[in-house]
């Protein structure tokens, strides 16, 4: 309630109470801010760029013995 008269007769406080929102939800990660081992180095003028590595390889499946794999599952004749 009180907020509509802090809007209306200090305006800068509506300012104050956003910007302490959103420092509030503003994570900080430890040691990023190391100079030079960051992802951008603003002295060198240098970004890095971390590329995912390539996805695991899944080895082919394994057919049952007399089976030829180029022939579809059939039921066996005998």
């Amino acid at each position: 309630m009180f907020e509509a008269f802090d809007d209306l007769f200090a305006p800068g406080r509506k300012h104050t109470r956003d910007e302490q929102n959103r420092l509030a939800l503003t994570r900080e990660d430890v040691g990023d801010n190391d100079p030079g081992r960051g992802p951008i180095d603003l002295a060198s003028g240098k970004a890095r760029i971390r590329l995912p590595g390539p996805p695991p390889v899944e080895p082919p499946p394994v057919e049952p013995p007399g089976q030829d794999p180029a022939e579809p599952n059939r039921p066996d004749p005998n």
